[in-house]
């Protein structure tokens, strides 16, 4: 009788094992009978279901073909792009992102960015922490860099595999060098209108691979971000940090929280968008403000970003320019024969007349584009005339 009756109490204890699942905290104003510290017990039993409960503040879950659930961010900005609120950072992991998005220190280390003409940017979850999934261009005067698009899977201990990478040339953001090592990225980001000009005079990296158990990211070449930046690039350890969080630098660590995940096909988010109703959403007034969220009127925050974008594409297109100038300087300085000097003049007027001819056509998009933006504005702020009550006399 008492084996029966231990045996039945190992039973019960382990039905009710079984019934416990993980609840992610998220603050005392939700589960106020909480500890304060985020204890969330054994990080290498979370799932797909983490990322989806951790996200869901931030943004909202869609259902679009063929990725499944994907996440739109809110309280992005005007203009904003992956990858650009932020800074990089030279690890033992390689060239690594360390954003300032509160949720940045999942969305830029697992899964993958798209475009959706609809939707905008969204994200597609993955369990493969990365130290950043980009691709790489750099160029004499410019870096830049794009998200690596999702469907290229991604396999621990083998990397990508042979892939040609066909990555638009509106989803690269483009920087002039001597900025990259800049703690605020976002402020020096140039207009995507630049990017066709500069994707032909920069050279096509991917170079995510697996060294030492690690996925690691060479990206742009050392020598070349210290020429240009005229800095020294100091190289941090990764140490991982035992509490969620963004990434923080001490001393000479990179302190990033990168649990270990499994898959778990059953998860789903906790409310899920199907795409007409997101795009409905993302169309209305209400939801414009997941991309444009203002203190002022967004009018003139509108006029302010466009400033920026102007004076930025004008600096960069100069700085283009001088550096073509300045090259072909030395150029002419080592040739010593005149005729060979006519023809290095020659090529460089005739550069320089195609570039410029390229930077007109730039600025007439980037006016094009402004000025449908500052439209739309306009219309979404027109007041709506009311109809005068009738006289009840």
């Amino acid at each position: 009788m008492k084996k029966t009756l231990g045996f039945l109490v190992i039973i019960l204890i382990l039905g009710a094992a079984a019934c416990v699942r993980y609840v992610p905290y998220r603050g005392p104003e939700r589960y106020p009978d909480y500890p304060y510290e985020r204890d969330y017990g054994r990080y290498d039993s979370l799932d797909d279901a983490y990322f989806y409960n951790e996200l869901e503040p931030y943004g909202i879950w869609v259902s679009l073909r063929p990725y499944g659930y994907v996440w739109i961010p809110r309280d992005v900005g005007y203009g904003w792009r992956p990858y650009t609120r932020g800074h990089w950072a030279w690890t033992d992991y390689g060239w690594t992102w360390v954003s300032v998005e509160r949720w940045g220190w999942i969305a830029f280390h697992y899964g993958r960015w798209g475009w959706d003409r609809r939707m905008g940017w969204f994200w597609v979850p993955d369990i493969v922490w990365g130290p950043a999934w980009v691709g790489w261009r750099w160029g004499d005067s410019h870096i830049g860099w794009a998200p690596l698009p999702p469907g290229v899977a991604f396999v621990p201990g083998r990397g990508f595999g042979p892939h040609r990478w066909d990555i638009p040339g509106d989803h690269w953001v483009f920087i002039h060098g001597r900025y990259f090592m800049d703690r605020g990225l976002d402020r020096w980001v140039l207009p995507v209108e630049r990017n066709l000009t500069i994707v032909n005079v920069t050279s096509l990296k991917v170079n995510v691979a697996v060294r030492d158990n690690r996925v690691y990211n060479e990206g742009v070449e050392i020598d070349h971000v210290r020429r240009l930046t005229n800095r020294s690039v100091e190289r941090l350890s990764l140490k991982e940090s035992d509490r969620a969080g963004s990434a923080r630098i001490e001393g000479r660590d990179l302190v990033v929280f990168k649990p270990e995940l499994k898959k778990n096909e059953s998860a789903r988010p906790r409310q899920v968008l199907d795409e007409d109703r997101a795009e409905r959403e993302l169309s209305t007034e209400q939801a414009g403000r997941i991309y444009r969220p203002v203190a002022r009127r967004e009018p003139e925050a509108l006029r302010e970003g466009h400033e920026k974008e102007r004076r930025l594409m004008r600096e960069s297109q100069e700085s283009e320019i001088d550096e073509i100038r300045r090259t072909a300087e030395s150029e002419k300085a080592k040739v010593r024969d005149a005729e060979e000097k006519r023809k290095v003049e020659s090529r460089v007027s005739s550069r320089i007349a195609e570039l410029k001819k390229a930077h007109e056509q730039e600025k007439a998009e980037l006016e094009k584009r402004q000025k449908a933006e500052e439209e739309k504005t306009k219309a979404k702020k027109a007041p709506v005339k009311k109809k005068a009550p009738a006289d009840k006399r």
